[in-house]
């Protein structure tokens, strides 16, 4: 099957089956960054209500900026990421100071700003800014290395031949629907135990089915 046969069905079965997040439906750069802040290693149904509420109360990086390590913190132990509080408040400092309290739009810039990884800045790039960007975690290598049967030593995410091959899956102009499907897809059906094969849009295809 080819690469765009691949993408059709995730993208077809996200449109079925994609749940429905306030970061999905408001892709502001501020609100798609504070969400991904919030959601590394954290189930998403658990970030919602502390992600509207921190909006609701910093709306924006110069309300942010204004805010103590305290008011901060308030909100992230309620995810259980009080060690995150420090660097969101530099974060604020860095994007009032260097960016006029935009968030950029390069992925140098955005790796430059304390909290930001790989992860976090691709997910910006792609959902905020629509940039045709692979989204590269632990859900997404396990379904590609199910889907692929691919063997690979050390960190899966960090494998350059595993981004490779998402690049070339990855649907020009779609790239927001694709890495949400599979996240989704992640989340929802390929799950590290126990996957639920027959539901799967991949599973005629799925080496690992």
């Amino acid at each position: 099957m080819s690469e765009k046969a691949l993408s059709d069905l995730l993208i077809t079965w996200y449109k079925k089956n994609g749940r429905d997040y306030p970061w999905r439906e408001n892709t502001a750069p501020y609100r798609v960054l504070i969400a991904e802040i919030m959601l590394q290693r954290t189930k998403a149904d658990q970030v919602v209500p502390v992600y509207l509420s921190f909006l609701k109360r910093f709306p924006n990086p110069k309300r942010l900026r204004q805010a103590t390590r305290e008011e901060i913190t308030k909100y992230f132990s309620k995810l259980g990421l009080i060690h995150r509080a420090e660097l969101v408040e530099r974060l604020a400092q860095d994007l009032n100071k260097r960016f006029c309290g935009h968030i950029p739009k390069s992925r140098e810039e955005l790796l430059s700003l304390p909290s930001i990884g790989e992860y976090v800045a691709d997910a910006v790039l792609c959902f905020a800014f629509g940039k045709d960007v692979s989204i590269i975690d632990s859900n997404v290598c396990r379904v590609m290395q199910r889907v692929f049967d691919l063997k690979i030593k050390g960190e899966a995410r960090r494998d350059r031949g595993l981004r490779r091959l998402v690049d070339g899956l990855l649907p020009k102009g779609r790239a927001k629907e694709f890495n949400w499907a599979i996240l989704d897809l992640a989340s929802v059906i390929c799950l590290p135990r126990r996957p639920l094969c027959p539901k799967c849009p991949l599973f005629s295809l799925c080496k690992f089915a």
